[in-house]
């Protein structure tokens, strides 16, 4: 089967490597009596599980040109400024303000091409269910993964353009974002995890990606024994990193000044086999809106020391998945 192929089929999901230990490309086939199966949850609903099959699968790649891309960024650097107020006015300490831009006249199997154009991505994605919808997912971003009762967390904070290393190193404003957002992962686990088994592997290390650098650091934990990937899914679901801290007052700020839903952008998706769990958080993710168009997500992490201009910067900066640059 091929991507073509899959453009008429009516339920599939193309899973990229990083959702497999042997980091290789799989199908998704749904069906009610399979052995394994997708979680997935849009941004504000609540993760459901899919039972199916997977089965290998190697994607042959179409050459995909500059895509149709309108970034509807109006109103943002102001949301960033009312944002800073709340801040001040101590009703919340971070919160992830998002926007959203159009793409148009591409099929889902070109678009999945164009973001795979310089390197897979580590949770590439695909996927269309029915009564579900259907979006493309570049996202590098590890929401959660258990292996037998072993629990790993790895919230991403904190973004820079390539070669800006030393400058993302010595951002105070970087360090402190994902500084709050590793704690309330931390405190995510302490609710999933046996007492005192929960610690901070890496406070901060940095990942390179084609278009950008990334911040993230590892939380992990033993799952006690009473606690299921149900729990695992309902408890993460939505992450830290696409919302803010306190997880409460950032999604009711968010509801306030975004005036779309987010759909499967922020989401989760994950995989689900007899190894255990692995959850991507779907950034850089595309929900199909109509026949030739598609809602792509972009967004960036506010906190007091944030710069409206820098924030919408980063934001434009973000794209690069999108654009193959």
């Amino acid at each position: 089967m091929t991507l073509a192929d899959l453009e008429r089929a009516p339920a599939f999901g193309v899973l990229g490597p990083g959702f497999f230990d042997d980091g290789r490309w799989r199908l998704f086939l749904p069906d009610d009596t399979g052995p394994h199966a997708l979680w997935l949850a849009a941004f504000d609903e609540t993760p459901r599980r899919h039972p199916g099959a997977f089965t290998a699968f190697t994607p042959d790649w179409h050459s995909v040109g500059a895509l149709d891309v309108t970034l509807h960024d109006e109103g943002f650097e102001a949301n960033v400024a009312r944002i800073r107020e709340r801040i001040a006015a101590g009703d919340v300490y971070q919160v992830n303000l998002t926007i959203r831009a159009n793409v148009r006249n591409v099929s889902g199997s070109a678009l999945l091409s164009k973001l795979c154009t310089n390197a897979v991505p580590r949770f590439a994605a695909w996927v269309r269910l029915p009564g579900v919808g259907e979006f493309v997912s570049a996202s590098p971003e590890l929401l959660v993964e258990t292996r037998a009762r072993w629990l790993h967390a790895e919230p991403m904070k904190g973004t820079a353009a390539p070669g800006q290393r030393v400058m993302l190193e010595a951002s105070a404003k970087d360090q402190a974002e994902l500084a709050m957002i590793t704690d309330l992962t931390r405190n995510d686990l302490q609710q999933l995890c046996a007492r005192g088994s929960v610690r901070v592997t890496a406070a901060r290390r940095f990942i390179e990606l084609p278009y950008v650098l990334q911040a993230v650091s590892d939380v992990e934990g033993v799952l006690r024994d009473d606690r299921s990937i149900a729990d695992v899914m309902s408890l993460m679901h939505p992450g830290g990193s696409v919302t803010g801290a306190p997880r409460p007052a950032a999604l009711s700020v968010i509801r306030e000044l975004e005036p779309t839903s987010r759909r499967f952008y922020c989401g989760t998706l994950g995989v689900e086999t007899d190894a255990g769990l692995r959850a991507a958080l779907l950034i850089r993710t595309a929900t199909k809106r109509s026949a030739d168009t598609w809602e792509y997500g972009v967004g960036s992490g506010i906190t007091w020391d944030s710069a409206p201009a820098a924030e919408l910067a980063e934001v434009r900066l973000k794209l690069g998945a999108l654009l193959g640059a």
